[in-house]
């Protein structure tokens, strides 16, 4: 009973100030009062574009990875492919007699190799190295995209490397 008592109490309270405010507003001379809304407009978008865009942006991406998976397996192949680019490109500069656009022998493929690898150990982000397969799947990419001589394979060239380094 209270209860009801109150919210008719508050409801009237209500009702009455909308109209105590009306007659207010009629009975006061108009005055001209102007704002200017660009000040607040700039400040609102760069508050928008310093803030919020970024954090619905992550969010976004976020969605992405979790409904579409191949989003997120796309990404990490094509940082695994500039990682296994870039550490090629690194042995084979560092390593006497091995060149980029001809054949590279036995031995100097294997210092390539390993000069990548570590490269790659020494410099990479963690999470790129695990998305090669470690330092051994790394390796593997380096190996793939040398140009090997004919005589070269898996087993003189990149077996010897493979035993030297960690399993992951």
């Amino acid at each position: 009973m209270t209860r009801k008592l109150l919210l008719a109490a508050l409801a009237f309270a209500c009702a009455v100030s909308v109209v105590h405010a009306a007659e207010v507003v009629a009975t006061v001379p108009t005055t001209a009062v102007e704002f200017s809304a660009a000040p607040w407009i700039a400040l609102l978008r760069e508050i928008l574009l310093t803030a919020v865009v970024p954090v619905v942006a992550g969010y976004v991406i976020q969605a992405l990875r979790r409904t579409y998976p191949m989003v997120g397996l796309f990404f990490t192949q094509r940082r695994v492919e500039q990682l296994g680019n870039a550490v090629t490109e690194f042995g084979i500069n560092a390593i006497p007699g091995a060149v980029k656009e001809g054949k590279v022998s036995v031995n100097v493929g294997s210092a390539v190799i390993a000069k990548a690898v570590q490269y790659g150990i020494d410099n990479a982000p963690a999470k790129a190295m695990e998305a090669a397969g470690g330092p051994q799947g790394l390796a593997k990419i380096v190996f793939r995209k040398l140009n090997l001589d004919d005589e070269a394979n898996e087993a003189n060239t990149l077996a010897p490397i493979l035993s030297t380094l960690p399993k992951k």
